[in-house]
């Protein structure tokens, strides 16, 4: 049933059948073989075939491939340890695991705690900031285990999808982290996802908060491997043979027209390149040394209406120059919930700079980048005091496109920010700005092939 349904989705066309459809495991790899590979009545006597019709009337026999017996053979009969105790040894180890990132370094010591945490040395004095982002004890190990040996470990074995293919895993969660002002008090929690992998060092795949102040971790671990319901499935690729019955086309008419336009469209698409690269090397009548650049990405992010976004994560910020910084998530309801960073205030930021002089601006040739202080952003839980973000901007040099924005989001102190922001657009501001690092759009001024300046 379940490959009757890869059949009708990957024909790519309207087929007609009087089979019911259900779910199916799309673990399973297929490739239809167009025409398939059927000299005799008698050469897949032995496997399931379909007869399947298309929009167009056109009529195909499909041989499906035989996985049952692929099925069976990894369904053995297991009584060894459960995978509590199979990854007991990395607890009773006292084993951590590290993650370094730009800012913050990540320590998971299994069984014991995870800590999120950052050090700074101001000469010889060590300041440190961190987070417990979940903790557990050996009562909670001992409540596990007894009730993973009495409920034993049958189909309920969960998958997650890790670089698009499905894993079994086996999660443990640890609760009673450091209190998160933006979850109303309540403690950090982490879920610790262990996945079976023969060549892991028990390291951290990947790190995420899933929901505001919980977390997910992915720990490769060989451990698992030993468990035949934590090993990865074979997804090797399945070939369906499709051949033609009473004078049909080799191919289903819509999936041969829609090879053939494909192909037509990838041809005018060298074309039009082709006729970009020719255009661009015709000798053009401009003065000498003149580049004529087209400046309204500039003025618009300088006039704040086109805002740069960043985040991977839960939580995703919003960046519009000369305005606000927010950090904000949306529901899949479409609710956004949003916590302000800081605003944008001249004479708060004049004050900043008295108080900090070292973040003004370099001379221009020394210059690589400019500081802006938003302030007055939401009130912070922790310290009382509304929030606050330093926003760096930096010429992003060689760029991968003329477009590339680079963003990250770090948090040296409780609810005071730096927004790094690295753009093509910022070399332009760089050596229009003043003395206190600001750029006004009349400051901008674009010389035309006419010589004209336009004062903008």
């Amino acid at each position: 049933m379940h490959r009757l349904l890869i059949v009708l989705l990957l024909c790519k066309d309207t087929f007609q059948s009087d089979i019911k459809t259900l779910g199916f495991d799309d673990t399973l790899l297929f490739d239809i073989n167009w025409p398939g590979e059927l000299t005799s009545e008698n050469q897949f006597s032995d496997l399931e075939s379909i007869i399947v019709t298309s929009s167009h009337k056109e009529k195909y026999k499909c041989i499906l491939p035989n996985i049952e017996q692929q099925q069976d053979d990894s369904e053995e009969t297991y009584e060894g340890p459960t995978a509590l105790e199979l990854i007991s040894p990395l607890f009773t180890q006292t084993t951590c695991s590290f993650r370094l990132e730009s800012y913050w370094t990540y320590e998971v010591c299994h069984g014991r705690y995870i800590r999120q945490y950052h050090e700074d040395r101001e000469g010889k004095a060590l300041k440190i900031q961190e987070y417990i982002l979940g903790k557990w004890d050996d009562k909670q190990f001992e409540r596990l285990l007894l009730s993973s040996k009495s409920k034993g470990e049958k189909d309920n074995i969960p998958f997650k999808k890790i670089d698009n293919v499905y894993l079994p895993y086996y999660e443990i969660t640890m609760e009673n982290g450091t209190l998160c002002d933006l979850n109303n008090n309540k403690p950090r929690v982490t879920k610790i996802l262990y996945v079976c992998y023969l060549q892991g060092k028990h390291e951290i795949y990947s790190l995420k908060e899933i929901s505001t102040c919980v977390y997910e971790i992915i720990i490769l671990s060989p451990l698992l491997c030993t468990h035949p319901k934590y090993k990865p499935k074979e997804t090797g690729e399945r070939k369906i043979n499709c051949v033609p019955i009473d004078d049909s086309y080799k191919k289903p008419y819509n999936l041969a027209k829609l090879a053939h336009d494909s192909a037509i469209q990838r041809t005018k698409s060298d074309l039009e390149r082709f006729r970009l690269i020719k255009i661009d090397k015709e000798p053009v009548s401009l003065p000498e040394n003149k580049i004529v650049t087209d400046t309204t990405p500039i003025l618009n992010f300088l006039n704040g209406k086109t805002c740069l976004y960043g985040g991977t994560g839960w939580w995703k910020y919003e960046f519009c120059y000369g305005r606000y910084v927010e950090q904000f998530h949306v529901d899949k309801d479409g609710k956004r919930v949003t916590i302000n960073l800081g605003r944008f205030d001249v004479t708060a930021h004049l004050e900043w700079l008295k108080n900090n002089p070292h973040k003004r601006p370099k001379p221009v040739e020394e210059r690589k980048q400019l500081s802006h202080f938003y302030s007055g952003g939401s009130i912070c839980d922790k310290t009382g005091k509304p929030r606050q973000t330093e926003v760096r901007l930096k010429c992003l040099q060689d760029p991968p496109s003329p477009s590339a924005v680079s963003l990250f989001l770090l948090e040296p102190k409780y609810c005071q920010y730096i927004l790094g922001v690295e753009s093509p657009l910022i070399c332009d501001i760089l050596p229009k700005a003043d003395e206190n690092g600001l750029v006004s759009i009349e400051d901008m001024e674009i010389d035309d092939p006419l010589k004209t300046k336009i004062r903008l």
